[in-house]
């Protein structure tokens, strides 16, 4: 029997079939939070995999680490949900947070952070999560995250405080007006993905001394946030396209506030199949 690992975030949810042999079968679907994503929504991701997926009724296990699974009632829901698509398979639900516990914790305590479309922090002794700041979502909180970069740049477009030859390029490259703006952050779905689609522009201006202070301080504003919740002196360990893509600034912003951060992955999930498939390779010798 094989096992599935889910990877759910705002943006994407990854699914990766792993056997003996390593991976089997992959494909990624629309990003699933159980804070807000409609159910219907979540019933079509996992539609799509169902889809697409051969040898489907193979997996035995299933093991889903999703973006606002850190409440009990929250990873109920959906392991009521993933029951009607793996009714007869043995279903772990649990937050993002572990699968990146999982592939990068050393052993040893560590501070696990994601910096991706949201943001999320906690505090891993090598074996269980010990200790979770509460997340407050992009409308209150998510310093630092793809999410919170794009409300930093729309405000200061809105207020009209971006230097002048960034708003322009800003209305040319996405057809931005203040009108289309305000509308799209309060009038359509999803606006936390409308932020966070700004990300290509600014890191393609990170040379422009504004945008460099914008976002240096943004990941400034993460750190000085979660570093009161933990004891000084543990090594971070942080995962998310954010924090990869930006990596120089992170850690500029870390040394900044004091903070160690040691190891940086895009992809949590590809290094923890990477370590599962030896594992099963190394069983198998």
């Amino acid at each position: 029997m094989s096992t599935l690992l889910i990877d759910a975030g705002a943006t994407k949810t990854a699914f990766s079939v792993i056997g003996e042999g390593g991976r089997l079968f992959r494909c990624n679907t629309p990003g699933i939070n159980a804070n807000y994503t409609p159910e219907a929504d979540i019933r079509a991701s996992f539609a799509l995999f169902v889809s697409k997926c051969p040898d489907l009724l193979q997996i035995g296990t299933v093991e889903y680490y999703g973006a606002g699974c850190a409440t009990t009632a929250n990873q109920q829901k959906m392991r009521l949900i993933l029951q009607d698509y793996f009714p007869s398979a043995h279903l772990t639900v649990d937050t993002d947070l572990m699968v990146v516990c999982l592939a990068l914790s050393t052993g040893r305590q560590s501070i696990i952070g994601i910096l991706g479309t949201g943001a999320a922090t906690c505090l891993f002794d090598g074996h269980e999560i010990t200790l979770r700041p509460p997340s407050l979502g992009y409308m209150l909180g998510d310093e630092g995250s793809g999410t919170n970069l794009g409300k930093h740049l729309l405000t200061h477009y809105l207020q009209g405080s971006l230097p002048e030859e960034l708003s322009q390029q800003l209305e040319t490259q996405y057809h931005l007006t203040f009108q289309s703006t305000i509308h799209r952050l309060y009038s359509e779905p999803k606006p936390n993905q409308f932020m966070a689609s700004f990300s290509p522009f600014i890191h393609e201006h990170l040379s422009h001394p504004f945008i460099d202070e914008m976002v240096t301080g943004a990941f400034r504003d993460f750190f000085s946030k979660q570093k009161p919740y933990f004891p000084p002196g543990i090594p971070w360990q942080l995962s998310g396209s954010i924090a990869y893509h930006y990596e120089e600034l992170v850690r500029k912003a870390a040394n900044a506030e004091q903070c160690m951060v040691e190891e940086i992955v895009q992809e949590p999930l590809e290094k923890l199949i990477a370590e599962r498939t030896q594992r099963l390779q190394d069983s198998d010798k």
